[in-house]
């Protein structure tokens, strides 16, 4: 009875450990739960960055440059601390845009640009440079579009074009439209001898 007694204990505590094994590995397979995002609050945080957007050559397009990011998953937007965005197309004079905070949707389709914004665009054969300056921005940096609906004041060369009601700007083909009350100040004309 003894024997009966000792084997029946082995083969309950072989059970036990048998048993045991098999649900801690089901429980190591089983998907863990995604850890719930609060909205509001970023999921990733960096200082000091760089982001390279390439064209499909594999070109450097354009540079954006930040003292601080926060991205949201919940949202996949991104906050930005000091953004400055650089433009590289080779076939255009070189764009760069600043300002003290910044906001990208989209996965960069869309960036708004908020706090003495100032965008400069270095002067061409054709073009003088170009200076811009406003309080927000919105940067369309695949098209090269730029826009805006506060007032905006702009020097390009010896011009001074202030407007009240707003600018967009298309860097490609160069072109400028302003909204509002628009004041223009022109440089005197040059007198040719004859």
């Amino acid at each position: 009875m003894r024997e009966r007694l000792t084997s029946l204990i082995a083969i309950l505590l072989l059970a036990l450990v048998t048993g045991t094994s098999y649900w801690y590995a089901r429980a190591l397979k089983a998907p863990k739960a995604a850890v719930a995002v609060t909205p509001g609050t970023p999921d990733f945080e960096a200082d000091k960055l760089v982001i390279t957007q390439f064209d499909a050559q594999g070109r450097a397009r354009n540079k954006l440059f930040a003292e601080r990011l926060l991205h949201y998953a919940d949202t996949d937007n991104v906050d930005l601390a000091a953004p400055r965005l650089v433009s590289l197309r080779p076939d255009q004079p070189q764009f760069e845009v600043k300002a003290e905070r910044g906001q990208i949707e989209n996965a960069g389709e869309r960036v708004h640009l908020h706090g003495q914004v100032e965008l400069r665009r270095a002067a061409a054969a054709d073009t003088p440079a170009m200076q811009v300056h406003t309080e927000y921005l919105l940067a369309l940096p695949d098209l090269d579009r730029y826009s805006t609906d506060r007032p905006v004041a702009v020097e390009r060369g010896t011009s001074r074009i202030v407007a009240d009601g707003g600018m967009q700007l298309d860097n490609i083909a160069r072109t400028a439209q302003f909204d509002g009350k628009v004041r223009i100040v022109l440089p005197p004309a040059q007198s040719k001898d004859r």
